[in-house]
């Protein structure tokens, strides 16, 4: 049995919208998406800072490897990375949020920030996490299938909100607007 077709894959360096983020911290991601209808997303955080990761704000029953989350609203409130994807040429679009402790959420929007609605999945995400002393790897595997077209390669925004604690939430994506919106489609890579 063959593998299927790699449709879509994206590596790339997101940058941070606030100006205060020390020096020292990265963020990188990962993006498969396949014909037949699965999204690999992949996120690492590097904290060269003094206190190295233990500077990001993260539940505290976090282990390393795969874990057990649910479905939650309002992840995006504290440490999240995120994908946009975008039925080109459509206004709909869907959020896709996932927690270091494997929680996870998939929104759809008919417009721009509005009728959002929770999107159903056939199967939860996957959602491995590895740590070190200055680095974090989150690795998520999610089925797209029945809500995507088969084979629409979609448009698509990689992003993360970062908390941490006291000094607040950095935001950061693959390029910004005058603001960190993420849901702007003029920050989507287009197919």
């Amino acid at each position: 049995m063959g593998r299927s077709a790699v449709m879509l894959r994206q590596a790339c360096r997101l940058i941070p919208f606030e100006r205060s983020m020390p020096p020292g911290f990265q963020i990188s991601a990962e993006l498969v998406w396949t014909r037949d209808g699965w999204l690999e997303l992949s996120y690492g955080v590097l904290a060269r800072a003094a206190t190295g990761i233990n500077a990001l704000r993260l539940p505290t029953d976090l282990n390393d490897g795969p874990q057990q989350g649910q479905r939650r609203d309002d992840l995006w409130t504290t440490t999240c990375f995120e994908a946009f994807l975008a039925a080109p040429g459509e206004k709909r679009y869907w959020e896709v949020n996932l927690a270091p402790n494997g929680d996870w959420a998939v929104y759809r929007f008919d417009h721009y920030r509005s009728g959002q609605t929770q999107q159903e999945l056939s199967t939860p995400p996957t959602v491995r996490l590895q740590r070190g002393a200055h680095q974090l790897r989150l690795d998520a595997r999610i089925a797209l299938e029945p809500w995507w077209t088969p084979g629409g390669c979609p448009d698509l925004a990689l992003t993360a909100v970062i908390d941490r604690g006291q000094d607040g939430l950095s935001h950061w994506a693959l390029c910004h607007g005058r603001k960190p919106d993420f849901h702007d489609r003029s920050t989507f890579l287009t197919a």
